[in-house]
């Protein structure tokens, strides 16, 4: 059996959203990463092979809509699928990935072992599926970004599973028990119009028989929109252990996705001019294991919205407790809307108990109540994006995660900051030019006017640009693109995305160095955040926005040196 070594600074296993978010943004810092999937596509839930939407805080409280890479993803997604299809997602995805020289990226890798001493991963083994390659990758830090904990499996990292009891974190809305109860899994599917015509059903034996009253807490047939249906409430294996039984809950989910399809069919009386587009055979997972870290996040403290001074991201998903029954509940999920967005601290990404361990996604360090608003997937990209950037903090000062923390969080603040990351708590100071605080308070000049800032002469590593892509989604009508520019179903991509009419498409941007300014002309952007390297000393910057996709004006939120 062939074996090959990779030696890298940075290792990210899982490339859902989060792992994708923390592989680039450490690579964009200079850290050389290896990026680890067990599947061939990227985003995980968010993938083609799943299709669940995209959601954060931004579709509770549009005024903090997520920036950052997840707010740069939808604009690349608007720009290359603007019909909304998932295989071309998937390689809004990959290209995002394969555009950085400095990942490393093994799709259809599963990760099978790792090496542990001295409280350190010093490496993992991993098993590349159509190659039959072993890979050892040695890192100085490894982020699990798997949503299982999947490193758990070989090292004595501290994990919590179940839901806990209202004195276990002294959480109001907690039971009076621990269980190891957790929310289920669901095996979407969607449907499409087949010009009205009739549409024959054979059922397979597999389906399950369900009780046509079973659908009373989760559908009424006759209401239920199915060009933005993708069923997720055909849930189950909350009440099983998630891991373990991964296989019986995917075959019961298989059989219980057919059956609904077949009683659909059946409750139309076979006229409705719909049939099966495209079925799910791989679940996606809510809830499995979660890593312990220096702090465990309680769901009292999103409902308090309480203040950290090592925040790093924020949530605004609404307290979304799934029963563990899944289809068969009794009664419906729980669900507690919050009044604010809440704050994520920095001590929950990283193990109380493994140096060199990082984690983002779904297994971040929560309970199961908090949990159920911090698993929606902006929120995991927002906290792998700051994963990356903690780990290239690290990486530079030879210190743990543990010590960025105690060492070194304004840099990781800051470095937030500058990436277009909005933070409850903290606003960003700029150097020379403006940078405004409010996200929807732009500055707004006619286009060809010239905005020019001059000042003693400063060394710039870069100019930076935040330009308005209507972060709130006013151009959007439709409630269920506010959020992200995704659909589970798109019939015929009648429904179509643009990029935002608000966005500065061409522009100059002058340099003053040595008393002569320096013009270039920048054509056909499509992003909020822009960096322009320089790497010298500079004695003022001037902007002159030329053409937008379809607003009047340029619009600014912010233009200074790095």
């Amino acid at each position: 059996m062939e074996k090959r070594n990779i030696v890298c600074d940075f290792c990210v296993i899982g490339g859902g959203m989060a792992g994708v978010c923390a592989a680039i943004s450490a690579a964009r810092q200079g850290l050389k990463v290896a990026l680890v999937q067990d599947r061939n596509v990227l985003g995980g839930n968010a993938s083609s092979e799943i299709r669940m939407w995209i959601r954060g805080a931004g579709l509770h409280f549009p005024e903090w809509q997520e920036g950052g890479l997840i707010e740069e993803l939808a604009l690349d997604n608007m720009h290359y699928n603007p019909e909304m299809n998932y295989s071309l997602w998937d390689g809004v995805l990959y290209n995002k990935v394969v555009a950085e020289k400095n990942i490393r990226l093994l799709l259809g890798a599963t990760c099978i072992g790792a090496s542990y001493e001295n409280n350190k991963i010093r490496s993992i083994r991993v098993w590349h599926l159509q190659s039959y390659i072993f890979y050892e990758i040695t890192a100085k830090y490894f982020a699990d970004c798997s949503g299982d904990c999947i490193l758990a499996e070989f090292i004595p990292a501290a994990t919590l599973c179940g839901r806990e009891s209202k004195e276990t974190f002294f959480e109001t809305l907690a039971g009076d028990t621990n269980d190891l109860k957790t929310m289920g899994n669901s095996c979407l599917f969607q449907l499409r119009r087949t010009d009205d015509e009739p549409v024959p059903r054979v059922p397979f034996p597999f389906e399950a028989d369900i009780p046509h009253e079973q659908y009373a807490n989760r559908i009424n047939f006759n209401r239920i929109d199915y060009e933005t249906q993708n069923f997720w409430w055909l849930e189950l294996g909350g009440n099983k252990d998630a891991l373990r039984d991964a296989e019986t809950i995917n075959r019961d989910l298989i059989a219980l996705s057919f059956g609904a399809y077949s009683d659909f069919v059946k409750s139309t009386d076979n006229k409705s001019g719909w049939t099966l587009d495209w079925a799910s055979f791989l679940a996606g997972k809510r809830e499995t294991r979660r890593y312990e870290g220096d702090y465990v996040l309680t769901s009292d403290d999103l409902l308090a919205s309480s203040p950290f001074p090592d925040e790093i991201a924020y949530g605004g998903w609404s307290i979304d407790d799934h029963s563990p029954d899944g289809f068969y509940a009794l009664s419906p999920n729980r669900n507690f809307y919050l009044d604010k967005p809440y704050a994520i601290p920095y001590r929950c990404v990283y193990s109380k108990n493994v140096d060199n361990l990082f984690f983002a996604g779904r297994n971040v360090s929560v309970t199961h109540l908090a949990l159920s608003s911090t698993r929606v997937m902006a929120t995991c990209a927002s906290l792998g994006q700051a994963v990356g950037f903690a780990a290239a903090i690290a990486n530079k000062y030879a210190v743990s995660p543990r010590e960025v923390g105690t060492q070194h969080i304004d840099e990781l603040q800051t470095t937030l900051l500058n990436n277009d990351c909005a933070l409850l708590h903290r606003t960003r100071a700029n150097r020379f030019g403006f940078d405004e605080t409010e996200r929807t308070n732009a500055t707004v000049l006619k286009k060809n006017e010239r905005l020019c800032f001059e000042f003693p002469k400063a060394y710039c590593n870069s100019v930076r640009i935040v330009f308005d892509s209507d972060l709130q989604r006013t151009d959007e009508t439709r409630f269920a693109l506010k959020n992200f520019p995704s659909l589970c179903y798109n019939a015929y991509g009648k429904i179509r995305m643009h990029t935002p009419k608000s966005l500065v498409k061409d522009y100059v941007l002058e340099i003053k160095q040595n008393g002569e300014w320096k013009k270039t002309a920048y054509t056909g952007n499509f992003q909020r955040l822009v960096l322009h390297d320089v790497n010298a000393e500079i004695e003022g910057i001037a902007f002159i926005g030329t053409q937008t996709h379809g607003a009047n004006d340029a619009r600014l939120f912010s233009i200074d040196i790095l």
